[in-house]
């Protein structure tokens, strides 16, 4: 199967009546598995109310993300990003909840003692109090003593200055978070940030992004630009935070800022843009981003770049465009077709290995033969001059890239109704068959052709070789 991964504009077009051409392709269940993350609830609760209209609006959003993905959610433990089914409305209760502590972000509010016993809560009460008096560390002092860096601290912890303890400090991130997440703060941050000496005006398709702000540090005679916007490791993996860091990164810097602007009508904040950057990181994990966000389009694709993730982001009439072009294939025999298409192209291919007897060539494709393989080994008989068979892999995305379970089901399954049961009898795919990244797979023995799909040390294989005849 192949893994797509919809942005929030595009899926909430969807339900809307926009994209009718890509509703009907993603009508293909036994092709396409889509997802969505904790970020897209969280799209839908930046607009949360309490009147009953939005209520229904919500709920229909809720409803149309299941009915499109059938659960199936990318959520975060702080540890690992993980593949699990999640009904959308609970997920949603839970950020509501979580939301409240941030609400009103303090020492008292975290250290709640109404519902304890009075023993536990006069234990909570002493270490409450004592948390509060701790001083902040010396460093956050310190930026007091110039008028630049007060100015800097007073714009990012408003009150901070007049009570240096934890619980000062604790009352006052609370407003920063309401600020930027909530009001229009983020823009004093970009003002700071961008004080550097760049802004959007400095950006342009031939320069890039990263190279420009890199070099715009050194010649202001700093030499690391790359500040933590979110503390890695912390609440997710690195290399999720990675992808969010270098993202807002960008936004911060002025290229394809996201627009900030808190009225009666709309509220676009900081908050945006975060959920953005989780979306980008998110989608790393599928074959396919379809976004119609322009500015988040072109941050995306300078991050990927960057990062060298290969994960293809489109927007909803590339993709069509795509699909016709290299996906719209579902027999067994048009994909052998376009296997003999790629064979052809000789030019795509590159040296991959060669010694006095074979020569072994790559092609990275832009098929997804059988909806799951999209690189081809061509072993070519240097002696017999012929081809010796061939290869085809998955060429992962990512680093962190996860193959689920329901693609290599959904794998076997298409060679099983088309060629039966395998050669060892054990036809459908079944789960416990993994076993520390190693499958032993199935083959088939055909009249003219030997086909092999197998995984070792966690890569995925298909071996096509013809049967000699004697």
């Amino acid at each position: 199967m192949i893994k797509v991964y919809i942005d929030w504009n595009v899926m909430s077009g969807m339900k809307n009546g926009y994209f009718s051409e890509l509703q009907e392709i993603f009508s293909n269940k036994e092709k396409f598995k889509l997802m969505y993350s904790t970020s897209h609830i969280g799209d839908i609760l930046a607009s949360n109310r309490d009147d009953q209209e939005q209520q229904d609006i919500i709920q229909q959003d809720l409803d149309f993300i299941t009915n499109l993905t059938g659960n199936l959610c990318l959520a975060n433990s702080g540890e690992k990003v993980y593949f699990d089914y999640m009904i959308p409305r609970e997920l949603f209760e839970d950020q509501i909840q979580s939301n409240k502590l941030t609400d009103n972000l303090s020492i008292d509010n975290l250290f709640d003692t109404n519902d304890q016993d009075e023993s536990l809560k006069q234990i909570l009460e002493s270490v409450k109090e004592l948390i509060k008096g701790i001083d902040i560390d010396s460093a956050f002092k310190d930026m007091y003593k110039t008028p630049e860096g007060a100015e800097v601290m007073n714009k990012l912890f408003p009150g901070l200055e007049t009570d240096l303890t934890m619980d000062g400090f604790f009352k006052s991130f609370g407003v920063m978070y309401q600020n930027l997440n909530e009001r229009e703060g983020v823009k004093d941050l970009r003002a700071i940030v961008q004080s550097i000496g760049i802004n959007s005006a400095h950006f342009n398709p031939d320069k890039n992004p990263f190279d420009l702000i890199e070099t715009t540090y050194k010649n202001n005679g700093l030499s690391d630009y790359k500040n933590n916007y979110v503390e890695q490791g912390k609440n997710a993996p690195v290399w999720f935070d990675e992808i969010t860091n270098e993202y807002i990164l960008l936004d911060l810097h002025g290229f394809n800022s996201d627009k900030i602007k808190v009225t009666n009508k709309e509220k676009n904040t900081f908050r945006n843009t975060s959920e953005d950057a989780s979306h980008t990181a998110f989608a790393t994990l599928s074959d396919f981003y379809i976004t119609n966000d322009t500015k988040n389009f072109k941050k995306t694709k300078a991050v990927y770049e960057k990062l060298e993730i290969s994960t293809k982001v489109l927007r909803p009439d590339e993709f069509v465009d795509y699909y016709k072009l290299y996906l719209n294939f579902d027999k067994v025999s048009d994909h052998f077709e376009t296997i003999s298409k790629a064979l052809g192209q000789r030019d795509l291919f590159h040296l991959e290995y060669e010694d006095e007897k074979m020569i072994s060539l790559t092609q990275f494709t832009n098929y997804y033969f059988f909806n799951f393989f999209n690189k081809i080994i061509l072993s070519i008989n240097k002696v017999e001059e012929n081809i010796g068979g061939f290869v085809l892999c998955k060429d992962l995305p990512s680093k962190h890239f996860q193959i689920a379970f329901i693609e290599v089901e959904k794998l076997v399954k298409t060679f099983v109704e088309n060629y039966g049961v395998d050669n060892d009898g054990k036809g459908y795919l079944k789960e416990d068959e993994f076993l520390n990244g190693n499958w032993d797979g199935r083959y088939w023995l055909l009249e003219l052709n030997y086909i092999k799909i197998t995984q070792k040390n966690y890569w995925f294989h298909l071996y096509f070789y013809p049967i000699e005849k004697k």
